[in-house]
């Protein structure tokens, strides 16, 4: 599967739907690799990274509320709510903009958090059950000081677990369906596969090894 072009010619010898077949993947090594798996990849990391943003902002609204809540000052919940919109806004916007186009692989994303739904269910729940057992821990004392601070710390440690979700969880799901969800795009998105189109008819890999397939 290395050569993917007929150099007599100039033409790719196989189709885009030829090397982007769900049979083609299931027969070659996950960690095998080639471009159609550099491109989504790539790609669902930049997804991943601005999914973080929007989930991020929605967060931040919900620590603007229990700020003023527990302060009694309005201006917590306008200050972080605004940064909360924009952030989501921000995030949309790039979303739709790295989906729609190849990624430069030249420059890519490095992601350290988890590449599946699975491993970010487990780390956000390692995490939350971490913190949540030291805060039991110390609950009798914080609990000593009044209903007020012990409903504080249940509020913090709730956004805590929804900032991990939204940092760790909505990544690594994006991550996770990255090939797939590349794939079913490919075949709905005429634009993005004018784009693949062009790079299949283009593209040599630089060292030989790597096929432009599968996906």
């Amino acid at each position: 599967m290395r050569d993917h072009r007929d150099f007599t010619v100039g033409q790719p010898v196989h189709s885009l739907d030829y090397w982007s077949s769900p049979d083609l993947s299931r027969i070659s090594p996950q960690t095998a690799p080639s471009r159609l798996r550099q491109l989504a990849d790539a790609q669902a990391a930049w997804s991943g990274a601005w999914s973080s943003a929007i989930a991020s902002g929605p967060v931040l609204l919900l620590a603007g509320c229990l700020i003023s809540f527990l302060s009694g000052n309005p201006a917590w919940v306008a200050v972080l709510g605004a940064a909360g919109v924009a952030l989501t806004f921000l995030g949309l916007s790039g979303w739709k903009r790295v989906r729609g186009r190849l990624p430069d692989t030249r420059a890519g994303l490095i992601t350290r958090g988890p590449g599946s739904a699975r491993g970010g269910v487990v780390m956000v729940a390692v995490l939350a059950l971490v913190t949540g057992a030291i805060l039991a821990a110390a609950s009798p004392g914080i609990a000593a000081r009044g209903g007020a601070t012990l409903a504080s710390v249940v509020g913090a440690y709730l956004l805590l677990v929804a900032l991990l979700v939204a940092c760790i969880l909505v990544p690594a799901v994006v991550l996770g369906r990255g090939r797939e969800s590349f794939r079913r795009r490919i075949r709905t998105d005429a634009r993005l596969r004018a784009a693949v189109e062009a790079d299949l008819a283009n593209w040599q890999d630089p060292h030989g090894t790597a096929g432009f397939g599968p996906l």
